[in-house]
């Protein structure tokens, strides 16, 4: 069964909105929050049908996102360790899916399902 992993984090109105859709897939999907950059290291490490679904600033739409895409600045920081960093260093292939930051919470639920 393909496992949705959900990354965000709830206590940032702007950064939620995909565990706010992974509570929607849970009926159907085997979702899993990801809280942290460990976490989702050690889930890649041990799942290979995995889908990422995070929330992605300037998109006006759900749209599948490629690893190339994402931003990778260096990291300074612990708090600079982020998944596009993390999708990087396993270098395994990984599906996302990018939401807009905002939007239809039951529209956005079903464009993600036609992509998963």
């Amino acid at each position: 069964m393909v496992k949705i992993l959900c990354l965000g984090n709830e206590f940032i109105e702007d950064d939620y909105l995909a565990k706010k859709i992974g509570e929607l897939l849970k009926e159907k999907y085997d979702v899993i929050n990801v809280n942290d950059s460990f976490q989702l290291i050690s889930l890649l490490n041990e799942n290979e049908d995995l889908i990422i679904l995070d929330v992605v600033q300037g998109l006006s739409g759900v749209k599948l996102i490629s690893v190339d895409d994402l931003r990778s600045d260096s990291i300074l920081s612990a708090h600079d360790f982020d998944a596009g960093f993390v999708f990087k260093l396993i270098d395994k292939p990984v599906k996302i899916i990018g939401i807009p930051m905002n939007g239809n919470v039951k529209e956005i639920c079903k464009k993600v399902e036609g992509m998963i």
